[in-house]
């Protein structure tokens, strides 16, 4: 793994940047951030309509986009740092 020095105020993630992450069978459908500002991408397996939350080496698997969304709120915030609802 690579780390890159970024030495603005700080990488802005956007709702634009959701085609980077998909790979394979999972296409990203949402981008989210941890508290400390760290990348949450919530996916879609097309083959097996499964959703995964990926944050940092986790990942957490789910049978619906409510379900997951659900585990969201109570953890990640939304792109621009605001908590979700």
């Amino acid at each position: 793994m690579k780390f890159k020095f970024n030495y603005s105020k700080g990488p802005k993630m956007s709702a634009k940047d959701v085609k980077n992450y998909s790979h394979g069978d999972y296409e990203c459908r949402l981008l989210l951030q941890t508290m400390k500002g760290q990348p949450v991408a919530i996916f879609q397996n097309t083959a097996n309509d499964v959703w995964k939350v990926q944050y940092g080496f986790s990942s957490v698997f789910f049978g619906t986009y409510d379900e997951a969304m659900q585990f969201c709120r109570q953890r990640f915030c939304d792109t621009s740092g605001k908590r979700l609802s």
